[in-house]
């Protein structure tokens, strides 16, 4: 009997000291992740409290930082109790005077959207010409007001004819649809929905359906890795593009190059010219009052005469309600009387109205002798126009603070203020800011 007890306090106290040990252990690990948490915040205070003064900062990850190429990091502050009070981007515009990157670190209030600080980052060593006090000019104008920001001296350039020129003008409330007649290489019809909310457009949306029914439209398939693009997946790349549209009003100030693609919308390096001429029918549907409905009842009129049937027995409806088909092989059936080609209001109505005057394209007007437009492949009129009343892909009735930028450094000027304009683009989409 003795034994027995003598052999249970030994395992009481082999287990007791086994949960003492433990507990040592734990307590010893959460010290020591405490004091690494209490380094590395030390650290970013160090860093980022000059620009967003806060106890705590937490880094972003969010897939939509990727979508910046510009941008590198991004954290957001918190007071004592735990409240956000801002964020810090870090990010890198570049110095034209030098060809050369410069990193700079902008902080912006949580609630009132305004710049609480910008400096440049310590380790910016890539041989800027922009200098700290040039930096600190355009800080101290903006620092504790709200963003986005433009130069007085590049709005005294526009006027009044300048800035409505390229305006859209007589859009029609309501949902506009359009889709290409025929697919791509890959079995793809791509089609754009845009809304448009009194007379302003509100939503795009870009995506693609396939003639293959079993295979998902565009969009999934991009984030399930199955279709692939060169740089961001093809899904972030339309969202990034479909928001520049809603910024800038008009297709024809996303800059599409001859190529096909834009320098103007971070991350996106998709060829947009589909896009562009979809917003481009869209936009004429919207003018025109031809809404989605009228256009899916189009379409069905085309394929029924086309096959001398009923629609719904022909089974082209796949299960998001598109309509699939690929023209390709009937090519004459959107061809007018001159030969030319037409699209599916101009089909069913026979309106031959030429819509164009509402914008879609700013350069025409500045074509030289020799014929070549100086909007073409980036081209501007001068380094510093806000080609159509806008400044960094944002409309000037967006604009909310006005400086007056480093005296006679007007390019200067321009680089850190693309950095401020990059951080609001940024935070606008991150958190769903209204213009």
């Amino acid at each position: 009997m003795l034994r027995s007890e003598r052999i249970l306090r030994l395992t009481l106290e082999a287990v007791l000291l086994a949960a003492i040990s433990i507990l040592l252990l734990a307590a010893g690990i959460f010290l020591t992740n405490n004091d690494e948490y209490e380094r590395v915040q030390n650290e970013y205070r160090e860093a980022y409290y000059r620009v967003l003064p806060a106890e705590v900062y937490e880094r972003v990850n969010n897939s939509l930082v990727e979508g910046y190429s510009s941008i590198s990091e991004v954290y957001e502050g918190f007071d004592g109790n735990g409240n956000p009070v801002g964020f810090v981007i870090n990010l890198e515009v570049n110095d034209h005077e030098t060809g050369n990157p410069l990193n700079l670190i902008v902080g912006v209030n949580y609630n009132t959207a305004e710049l609480t600080g910008l400096i440049r980052s310590s380790g910016d060593d890539r041989g800027s010409s922009i200098s700290d006090e040039e930096i600190g000019i355009i800080e101290e104008q903006t620092r504790g007001y709200p963003i986005p920001v433009a130069y007085r001296d590049e709005t005294d350039l526009l006027t009044a004819d300048s800035s409505d020129q390229y305006k859209v003008t007589g859009l029609q409330d309501g949902t506009y649809f359009a889709q290409t007649l025929t697919s791509d290489s890959s079995g793809y019809v791509d089609f754009v929905e845009i809304t448009v909310e009194n007379g302003v457009i509100a939503t795009v949306w870009w995506d693609a359906f396939n003639t293959d029914m079993n295979i998902k439209n565009k969009r999934e398939a991009s984030l399930d890795g199955v279709y692939s693009v060169q740089g961001l997946n093809w899904a972030s790349q339309s969202y990034l593009l479909c928001h520049a549209l809603m910024d800038l009003q008009n297709p024809a100030l996303l800059a599409m190059k001859s190529d096909g693609t834009t320098d103007i919308v971070d991350g996106v390096t998709v060829n947009i010219r589909t896009f562009y001429n979809l917003c481009v029918e869209c936009i004429e549907n919207s003018i025109a009052g031809f809404d989605k409905e009228d256009y899916f009842e189009s379409l069905e009129q085309i394929l029924g005469e086309l096959f001398a049937g009923d629609f719904d027995s022909l089974g082209l409806v796949n299960d998001e309600g598109y309509i699939v088909f690929d023209f390709d092989e009937y090519p004459g059936v959107f061809l007018g009387e001159g030969g030319e080609r037409i699209n599916v209001r101009q089909k069913i109505t026979g309106d031959m109205t030429d819509y164009s005057g509402f914008g879609a394209d700013p350069a025409a007007a500045s074509r030289d002798e020799s014929g070549t437009s100086e909007g073409e492949d980036g081209v501007r009129r001068s380094d510093f126009s806000y080609e159509a009343d806008s400044i960094d892909g944002l409309p000037m009735s967006e604009i909310k603070t006005y400086i007056d930028g480093i005296p006679g450094q007007l390019r200067r000027t321009s680089d850190i203020v693309t950095a401020v304009n990059t951080a609001y683009k940024f935070l606008k989409d991150y958190l769903n800011w209204m213009a």
